[in-house]
Protein backbone atom coordinates (compact mmCIF):
# COMPACT_ATOMS: atom_id res chain seq x y z
CA UNK A 1 0.00 0.00 0.00
CA UNK A 2 2.93 2.64 1.37
CA UNK A 3 4.92 2.23 -1.88
CA UNK A 4 1.70 1.09 -4.11
CA UNK A 5 0.18 2.65 -7.59
CA UNK A 6 -1.54 6.39 -6.57
CA UNK A 7 -4.52 7.44 -8.01
CA UNK A 8 -3.68 9.95 -9.75
CA UNK A 9 -7.37 10.88 -10.50
CA UNK A 10 -7.83 11.47 -7.41
CA UNK A 11 -8.43 14.79 -5.44
CA UNK A 12 -4.66 14.42 -3.82
CA UNK A 13 -1.46 16.55 -4.52
CA UNK A 14 0.70 14.15 -3.31
CA UNK A 15 1.62 10.50 -3.18
CA UNK A 16 0.91 7.68 -0.21
CA UNK A 17 4.94 7.90 0.42
CA UNK A 18 4.55 11.65 0.73
CA UNK A 19 1.67 11.90 3.05
CA UNK A 20 2.79 8.51 5.34
CA UNK A 21 7.04 10.57 5.69
CA UNK A 22 5.30 13.72 5.96
CA UNK A 23 3.51 12.53 9.02
CA UNK A 24 6.23 10.26 10.27
CA UNK A 25 8.38 13.76 10.15
CA UNK A 26 5.34 14.85 12.33
CA UNK A 27 5.77 12.13 15.14
CA UNK A 28 9.22 10.96 14.54
CA UNK A 29 10.57 14.57 16.29
CA UNK A 30 12.98 15.08 19.47
CA UNK A 31 9.66 14.45 21.27
CA UNK A 32 10.36 10.89 20.44
CA UNK A 33 13.68 10.65 21.63
CA UNK A 34 14.74 13.17 24.13
CA UNK A 35 11.24 13.37 25.87
CA UNK A 36 11.88 9.46 26.26
CA UNK A 37 14.71 10.61 28.54
CA UNK A 38 12.54 12.97 30.61
CA UNK A 39 9.70 9.83 30.67
CA UNK A 40 11.95 7.63 32.24
CA UNK A 41 13.71 10.41 34.76
CA UNK A 42 9.68 11.56 35.58
CA UNK A 43 8.28 7.93 35.58
CA UNK A 44 11.28 5.28 35.85
CA UNK A 45 12.00 2.40 33.37
CA UNK A 46 8.27 0.43 34.04
CA UNK A 47 7.17 4.15 31.48
CA UNK A 48 8.97 2.56 28.68
CA UNK A 49 5.90 -0.57 28.64
CA UNK A 50 3.16 2.18 28.34
CA UNK A 51 4.82 4.03 25.76
CA UNK A 52 5.26 0.67 23.96
CA UNK A 53 1.01 0.07 24.98
CA UNK A 54 0.05 3.47 23.81
CA UNK A 55 1.51 2.84 20.54
CA UNK A 56 -0.30 -0.56 20.34
CA UNK A 57 -3.88 1.39 20.90
CA UNK A 58 -2.74 4.22 18.94
CA UNK A 59 -3.02 2.02 15.58
CA UNK A 60 -5.63 1.64 15.73
CA UNK A 61 -7.04 5.45 16.35
CA UNK A 62 -4.72 6.59 13.64
CA UNK A 63 -6.50 3.87 11.19
CA UNK A 64 -9.99 5.78 12.45
CA UNK A 65 -8.44 9.56 12.24
CA UNK A 66 -7.25 9.34 8.60
CA UNK A 67 -10.30 6.63 7.36
CA UNK A 68 -13.04 9.44 8.40
CA UNK A 69 -10.04 12.23 6.81
CA UNK A 70 -10.59 10.26 3.52
CA UNK A 71 -14.42 9.48 3.61
CA UNK A 72 -15.30 13.19 4.18
CA UNK A 73 -12.73 14.56 1.76
CA UNK A 74 -14.66 17.16 -0.51
CA UNK A 75 -13.73 19.20 -3.67
CA UNK A 76 -15.51 22.30 -2.38
CA UNK A 77 -13.36 22.09 0.30
CA UNK A 78 -10.05 24.34 0.48
CA UNK A 79 -8.33 22.54 3.74
CA UNK A 80 -9.41 19.28 5.16
CA UNK A 81 -8.95 16.06 7.53
CA UNK A 82 -10.49 16.09 11.01
CA UNK A 83 -12.41 19.24 10.10
CA UNK A 84 -14.44 17.66 7.75
CA UNK A 85 -15.32 14.86 9.67
CA UNK A 86 -15.66 16.68 12.59
CA UNK A 87 -18.34 18.94 10.54
CA UNK A 88 -19.82 16.90 7.98
CA UNK A 89 -20.05 13.63 9.80
CA UNK A 90 -21.51 14.69 13.06
CA UNK A 91 -24.01 16.41 10.59
CA UNK A 92 -24.81 12.87 8.91
CA UNK A 93 -25.92 11.60 12.40
CA UNK A 94 -27.87 15.19 12.77
CA UNK A 95 -25.63 16.76 15.07
CA UNK A 96 -24.82 19.56 12.51
CA UNK A 97 -24.74 22.34 15.33
CA UNK A 98 -22.15 20.41 17.28
CA UNK A 99 -20.24 19.17 14.81
CA UNK A 100 -19.40 22.56 13.39
CA UNK A 101 -18.88 24.38 16.74
CA UNK A 102 -16.46 20.68 17.42
CA UNK A 103 -14.54 21.28 14.36
CA UNK A 104 -13.83 25.36 14.92
CA UNK A 105 -12.58 24.34 18.29
CA UNK A 106 -10.13 21.74 17.51
CA UNK A 107 -9.12 23.85 14.49
CA UNK A 108 -8.30 26.53 17.39
CA UNK A 109 -6.70 24.13 19.79
CA UNK A 110 -4.83 22.87 16.70
CA UNK A 111 -2.99 26.31 15.85
CA UNK A 112 -2.48 26.94 19.61
CA UNK A 113 -0.83 23.12 19.98
CA UNK A 114 1.50 23.97 17.15
CA UNK A 115 2.40 27.63 17.87
CA UNK A 116 2.78 27.43 21.60
CA UNK A 117 3.54 23.46 22.12
CA UNK A 118 4.81 21.29 19.36
CA UNK A 119 7.32 23.75 16.91
CA UNK A 120 8.84 25.52 20.15
CA UNK A 121 9.73 22.10 21.77
CA UNK A 122 11.82 20.71 18.61
CA UNK A 123 13.52 24.29 17.77
CA UNK A 124 14.41 24.50 21.73
CA UNK A 125 16.07 21.07 21.90
CA UNK A 126 17.74 21.56 18.49
CA UNK A 127 19.55 24.71 20.10
CA UNK A 128 20.61 23.06 23.30
CA UNK A 129 21.78 20.55 21.33
CA UNK A 130 24.26 22.65 18.79
CA UNK A 131 24.75 25.27 21.58
CA UNK A 132 26.38 22.38 23.67
CA UNK A 133 27.86 20.83 20.95
CA UNK A 134 29.64 24.30 19.59
CA UNK A 135 29.71 25.70 23.07
CA UNK A 136 28.12 29.05 21.44
CA UNK A 137 28.24 32.43 23.89
CA UNK A 138 25.93 33.56 21.53
CA UNK A 139 23.01 31.55 21.79
CA UNK A 140 20.49 33.61 19.08
CA UNK A 141 22.67 32.04 16.53
CA UNK A 142 21.11 28.72 16.20
CA UNK A 143 17.70 29.54 16.36
CA UNK A 144 18.03 32.51 13.95
CA UNK A 145 19.31 30.40 10.92
CA UNK A 146 16.31 27.02 12.15
CA UNK A 147 13.69 30.36 11.48
CA UNK A 148 15.42 31.18 8.27
CA UNK A 149 15.33 27.18 6.94
CA UNK A 150 11.56 26.46 7.92
CA UNK A 151 10.35 29.79 6.14
CA UNK A 152 12.47 28.78 3.27
CA UNK A 153 10.38 25.57 3.48
CA UNK A 154 6.76 26.48 4.37
CA UNK A 155 6.97 29.29 1.83
CA UNK A 156 6.10 26.26 -0.90
CA UNK A 157 3.47 25.16 0.40
CA UNK A 158 2.51 21.10 1.03
CA UNK A 159 4.35 20.04 -1.87
CA UNK A 160 7.28 21.51 -0.78
CA UNK A 161 7.07 19.70 2.66
CA UNK A 162 6.35 16.86 1.22
CA UNK A 163 9.36 16.75 -0.81
CA UNK A 164 11.91 17.95 1.90
CA UNK A 165 9.88 15.17 4.72
CA UNK A 166 10.22 11.83 2.26
CA UNK A 167 13.96 12.94 1.78
CA UNK A 168 14.75 13.29 5.45
CA UNK A 169 12.75 11.29 7.01
CA UNK A 170 13.39 7.63 5.68
CA UNK A 171 17.42 8.20 5.41
CA UNK A 172 17.43 9.87 9.27
CA UNK A 173 15.11 6.84 11.08
CA UNK A 174 17.54 4.12 9.50
CA UNK A 175 20.47 5.41 11.20
CA UNK A 176 19.12 6.39 14.40
CA UNK A 177 17.72 2.76 14.25
CA UNK A 178 21.64 1.67 13.61
CA UNK A 179 22.88 3.47 15.92
CA UNK A 180 20.38 2.06 18.78
CA UNK A 181 21.08 -1.07 17.92
CA UNK A 182 24.99 -0.42 18.02
CA UNK A 183 24.63 1.06 21.46
CA UNK A 184 22.81 -1.99 22.62
CA UNK A 185 24.88 -4.75 21.25
CA UNK A 186 28.24 -2.59 22.53
CA UNK A 187 26.30 -2.86 26.19
CA UNK A 188 24.76 -6.08 25.29
CA UNK A 189 26.34 -7.38 28.83
CA UNK A 190 23.74 -5.12 30.18
CA UNK A 191 20.23 -6.00 28.49
CA UNK A 192 18.85 -8.83 30.57
CA UNK A 193 19.10 -6.23 33.60
CA UNK A 194 18.46 -3.40 31.81
CA UNK A 195 14.37 -5.48 30.81
CA UNK A 196 14.24 -6.99 34.09
CA UNK A 197 14.14 -2.87 35.19
CA UNK A 198 11.44 -2.14 32.99
CA UNK A 199 9.37 -5.57 34.25
CA UNK A 200 10.03 -4.81 38.13
CA UNK A 201 8.80 -1.51 37.62
CA UNK A 202 6.17 -1.79 35.70
CA UNK A 203 3.02 -1.56 38.25
CA UNK A 204 5.37 0.54 40.44
CA UNK A 205 3.08 3.55 41.55
CA UNK A 206 5.83 5.89 39.92
CA UNK A 207 5.74 3.57 36.41
CA UNK A 208 1.96 3.82 36.05
CA UNK A 209 2.22 7.41 36.58
CA UNK A 210 4.98 7.74 34.59
CA UNK A 211 4.12 5.95 31.92
CA UNK A 212 0.73 8.20 31.60
CA UNK A 213 3.23 11.33 31.34
CA UNK A 214 5.55 9.51 29.40
CA UNK A 215 3.35 9.25 26.79
CA UNK A 216 2.85 12.99 26.85
CA UNK A 217 6.37 14.42 27.51
CA UNK A 218 8.01 11.64 25.39
CA UNK A 219 6.64 12.74 22.31
CA UNK A 220 1.28 10.71 23.39
CA UNK A 221 4.74 11.86 23.59
CA UNK A 222 3.99 8.23 22.84
CA UNK A 223 0.22 8.27 21.44
CA UNK A 224 0.13 12.67 21.91
CA UNK A 225 2.91 14.02 21.03
CA UNK A 226 4.88 11.05 19.53
CA UNK A 227 2.83 9.26 17.21
CA UNK A 228 0.04 12.02 17.89
CA UNK A 229 -2.81 9.44 17.72
CA UNK A 230 -5.80 10.90 19.04
CA UNK A 231 -4.61 14.50 17.69
CA UNK A 232 -5.83 13.52 14.07
CA UNK A 233 -2.90 15.44 12.63
CA UNK A 234 -2.15 12.74 10.24
CA UNK A 235 -5.77 13.11 8.60
CA UNK A 236 -4.36 16.52 7.46
CA UNK A 237 -1.54 15.24 5.90
CA UNK A 238 -2.76 12.05 4.51
CA UNK A 239 -5.99 14.30 3.18
CA UNK A 240 -3.61 15.91 0.56
CA UNK A 241 -2.93 11.97 -0.97
CA UNK A 242 -4.00 10.80 -4.23
CA UNK A 243 -6.02 8.27 -3.10
CA UNK A 244 -10.05 7.66 -3.45
CA UNK A 245 -10.14 4.73 -0.77
CA UNK A 246 -10.15 5.12 2.70
CA UNK A 247 -8.93 2.11 4.25
CA UNK A 248 -6.44 1.82 1.74
CA UNK A 249 -4.94 5.39 3.52
CA UNK A 250 -6.23 4.43 6.88
CA UNK A 251 -3.57 1.13 6.93
CA UNK A 252 -1.12 3.56 5.33
CA UNK A 253 -1.45 5.69 8.41
CA UNK A 254 -1.19 3.00 11.11
CA UNK A 255 2.35 1.78 10.21
CA UNK A 256 3.38 5.37 11.70
CA UNK A 257 2.76 4.90 15.58
CA UNK A 258 4.77 1.27 14.88
CA UNK A 259 8.09 3.11 13.64
CA UNK A 260 7.77 6.01 15.92
CA UNK A 261 6.55 4.63 19.49
CA UNK A 262 7.11 0.98 19.27
CA UNK A 263 10.34 1.08 17.64
CA UNK A 264 11.82 4.37 18.04
CA UNK A 265 10.60 5.41 21.16
CA UNK A 266 11.32 1.69 22.79
CA UNK A 267 14.95 1.29 21.03
CA UNK A 268 15.40 5.16 22.50
CA UNK A 269 14.26 3.45 26.26
CA UNK A 270 16.52 0.46 25.89
CA UNK A 271 19.51 1.98 25.08
CA UNK A 272 19.17 4.83 28.04
CA UNK A 273 19.15 2.01 30.49
CA UNK A 274 21.67 -0.25 29.20
CA UNK A 275 24.30 2.38 29.20
CA UNK A 276 23.14 3.55 32.64
CA UNK A 277 23.04 7.54 31.81
CA UNK A 278 19.97 8.27 33.84
CA UNK A 279 22.06 7.56 37.05
CA UNK A 280 25.54 9.01 35.74
CA UNK A 281 24.37 12.27 34.17
CA UNK A 282 21.42 13.61 36.68
CA UNK A 283 22.45 16.65 35.21
CA UNK A 284 22.05 16.70 31.55
CA UNK A 285 18.67 16.00 30.40
CA UNK A 286 16.78 16.10 26.79
CA UNK A 287 18.97 15.81 23.66
CA UNK A 288 22.53 16.52 25.78
CA UNK A 289 21.58 13.09 27.15
CA UNK A 290 21.26 10.96 23.99
CA UNK A 291 24.17 13.37 22.58
CA UNK A 292 26.11 12.31 24.85
CA UNK A 293 25.25 8.04 24.91
CA UNK A 294 25.94 8.24 21.01
CA UNK A 295 29.05 9.88 22.10
CA UNK A 296 30.06 6.47 23.38
CA UNK A 297 29.75 4.44 20.10
CA UNK A 298 32.59 7.02 18.42
CA UNK A 299 32.92 10.83 18.50
CA UNK A 300 31.84 10.66 15.22
CA UNK A 301 28.15 10.07 15.80
CA UNK A 302 27.97 11.95 18.83
CA UNK A 303 29.64 15.08 16.94
CA UNK A 304 28.54 14.69 13.46
CA UNK A 305 26.07 12.07 12.92
CA UNK A 306 23.48 12.38 16.12
CA UNK A 307 23.38 16.14 16.05
CA UNK A 308 23.09 15.60 11.49
CA UNK A 309 20.11 13.14 12.51
CA UNK A 310 18.34 15.54 15.00
CA UNK A 311 18.63 18.62 13.02
CA UNK A 312 17.03 16.47 10.64
CA UNK A 313 14.40 15.02 12.81
CA UNK A 314 13.91 18.61 14.75
CA UNK A 315 13.16 20.43 11.08
CA UNK A 316 11.24 17.46 9.31
CA UNK A 317 8.60 18.11 12.36
CA UNK A 318 8.58 21.89 12.47
CA UNK A 319 7.76 21.87 8.74
CA UNK A 320 5.10 19.33 8.77
CA UNK A 321 3.63 20.99 12.16
CA UNK A 322 3.61 24.33 10.65
CA UNK A 323 1.96 22.95 7.39
CA UNK A 324 -0.80 21.44 10.20
CA UNK A 325 -1.05 25.42 11.42
CA UNK A 326 -1.43 26.67 8.54
CA UNK A 327 -4.50 23.92 7.79
CA UNK A 328 -6.00 25.03 10.57
CA UNK A 329 -5.47 28.56 10.40
CA UNK A 330 -7.07 28.74 7.05
CA UNK A 331 -9.86 27.02 8.35
CA UNK A 332 -10.91 28.85 10.98
CA UNK A 333 -10.07 32.63 9.55
CA UNK A 334 -11.30 31.38 5.57
CA UNK A 335 -8.62 33.28 4.31
CA UNK A 336 -5.34 32.14 2.45
CA UNK A 337 -3.79 35.66 2.57
CA UNK A 338 -3.87 35.95 6.01
CA UNK A 339 -1.49 32.88 6.10
CA UNK A 340 1.28 35.19 6.27
CA UNK A 341 0.29 36.26 9.81
CA UNK A 342 0.72 32.44 10.72
CA UNK A 343 4.04 32.01 9.19
CA UNK A 344 5.27 35.20 11.53
CA UNK A 345 4.10 33.72 14.62
CA UNK A 346 5.63 30.11 13.90
CA UNK A 347 9.25 31.98 13.06
CA UNK A 348 8.85 34.15 16.45
CA UNK A 349 8.20 31.26 18.40
CA UNK A 350 10.92 29.34 17.21
CA UNK A 351 13.66 31.71 17.52
CA UNK A 352 12.01 32.23 21.16
CA UNK A 353 11.78 29.30 22.38
CA UNK A 354 15.46 28.33 21.04
CA UNK A 355 16.60 30.88 23.85
CA UNK A 356 14.85 29.35 26.23
CA UNK A 357 16.82 27.10 29.04
CA UNK A 358 13.91 25.45 30.41
CA UNK A 359 12.80 22.31 28.43
CA UNK A 360 10.93 20.98 31.00
CA UNK A 361 8.55 23.89 31.02
CA UNK A 362 8.38 24.25 26.95
CA UNK A 363 7.83 20.14 27.51
CA UNK A 364 5.28 20.46 29.48
CA UNK A 365 3.46 23.27 28.00
CA UNK A 366 3.40 21.21 25.07
CA UNK A 367 2.18 18.09 26.42
CA UNK A 368 -1.50 20.12 27.95
CA UNK A 369 -1.97 21.54 24.44
CA UNK A 370 -1.00 18.03 22.37
CA UNK A 371 -3.60 16.62 25.06
CA UNK A 372 -6.48 19.19 24.66
CA UNK A 373 -6.77 18.55 21.16
CA UNK A 374 -7.83 14.83 21.83
CA UNK A 375 -10.96 15.77 23.32
CA UNK A 376 -13.03 16.84 20.58
CA UNK A 377 -11.19 14.32 18.55
CA UNK A 378 -12.39 11.29 20.85
CA UNK A 379 -15.73 12.64 21.05
CA UNK A 380 -16.12 12.72 17.50
CA UNK A 381 -14.06 9.13 16.86
CA UNK A 382 -16.29 7.66 19.28
CA UNK A 383 -19.92 8.90 17.73
CA UNK A 384 -18.84 7.98 14.01
CA UNK A 385 -17.31 4.80 15.08
CA UNK A 386 -20.10 2.77 12.81
CA UNK A 387 -19.23 4.49 10.00
CA UNK A 388 -15.57 3.59 9.95
CA UNK A 389 -16.96 -0.11 10.69
CA UNK A 390 -18.96 0.65 7.59
CA UNK A 391 -16.06 1.79 5.17
CA UNK A 392 -13.73 -1.61 6.48
CA UNK A 393 -16.47 -3.72 5.77
CA UNK A 394 -17.08 -2.50 2.42
CA UNK A 395 -13.72 -2.80 1.66
CA UNK A 396 -13.36 -6.41 3.12
CA UNK A 397 -16.68 -7.17 0.60
CA UNK A 398 -14.67 -5.40 -2.30
CA UNK A 399 -12.22 -8.14 -1.85
CA UNK A 400 -9.44 -5.38 -1.65
CA UNK A 401 -8.26 -6.94 1.71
Amino acid sequence: MLLGKDEKHSNGQITHFQAFFTAISATVGLGTISGVAIAISIGGPGAIFWMVITGLFGMSVKFAEVTLGLKYRTNEERVGGPFQYMKHGLAEIGLPKIGMVVALTYAILLIIAMICGGIPFQANQVAALFNNLFQYDKSFIVPLILSLLVWLVIMGGVKRIAKVATSLAPIMTVLYIIGCILIIFMYRDALPSALYSIVSGLFGKTAIGGGAIGSLIAGVRRSVFANEAGTATAAIAHYATQENEPVRAGCVAMIGPCIDTIIISFLTGIVILVTGFTTQNNNIEGIVLIKSIFSSISPLWGYVIFPFITLSFAFSTIIAYSYYCEVAWVYVFNSRKSIILCHILILILIYISGLSQDVKLISSLGDTLFMCLTIPNAITIYLLSKKVGNQLNSYIQKGLL
